[in-house]
């Protein structure tokens, strides 16, 4: 399997970018330090992510307060 921005020398990550409810932002792919949008192909609300996120949980509990 090759991947074509690869072979273009195109900049890109292969990581999915997480949005936590604070605003931050990080990235599952290990050393990816540019957390630019536009180099994810694939950008997640952390809330979305399997098995939750603390951040959620942490927003659901100030909501009900």
């Amino acid at each position: 399997m090759f991947c074509r921005d690869c072979t273009a020398a195109v900049d890109h990550c292969h990581g999915t970018l997480v949005i936590h409810s604070s605003g931050l932002a990080e990235c599952t792919e290990p050393g990816c330090i540019d957390i630019e949008y536009v180099r994810h192909y694939l950008v997640l609300d952390c809330s979305e992510v399997t098995g939750g996120c603390q951040c959620v949980a942490e927003m659901e509990l100030r909501q009900a307060s």
